[in-house]
């Protein structure tokens, strides 16, 4: 009788639960819409980003993926990022000023962040692996970090 009345409570919390997570979007303050300019310049960095870490995600040599990496990852910092790196070269330049800088003027970018900060921590790390197998991983989980954000950015 015990775990009857235990599994019943545990189903009602989660459905309560679920029930709430639904129903909280539609009553939260929701941000002003963006600018069409900062939502554009970083959603053209990410396509730009995915595309470049997808190169890297599919790389049979190290020296690829590393330099489509480093695309990626400059993409992400923009020209002042501290990790950025000319020598990878810059395939975003004239598209913004990186998407952690760009993305902070799209609505819902706070729940974007820390995404794009993990896909900067990855592609940080593939850059500097010394391993194909790491690095095309690195790439690849990248790529995926990426390809949710522009999901997200219109």
């Amino acid at each position: 009788m015990k775990h009857i009345i235990t599994g019943i409570l545990t189903v009602a919390v989660l459905v309560l639960g679920l029930t709430a997570v639904g129903y909280a979007p539609y009553h939260t303050q929701q941000p002003p819409p963006q600018p069409a300019a900062a939502a554009g310049g970083a959603k053209t960095q990410i396509d730009t980003a995915v595309t470049h870490s997808g190169f890297a995600a599919t790389g049979t040599s190290l020296a690829y993926v590393q330099q489509h990496l480093g695309h990626a990852l400059n993409c992400i910092e923009g020209k002042g990022g501290k990790n950025f790196n000319a020598s990878w070269g810059n395939v975003c330049e004239g598209q913004g000023n990186g998407i952690l800088n760009d993305i902070k003027g799209v609505a819902g970018s706070a729940a974007l962040m820390p995404l794009l900060e993990h896909a900067d921590a990855l592609a940080l790390a593939g850059v500097r692996s010394g391993d194909l197998a790491a690095a095309k991983a690195a790439a690849q989980g990248t790529n995926a970090l990426l390809k949710v954000v522009a999901e997200h950015v219109k």
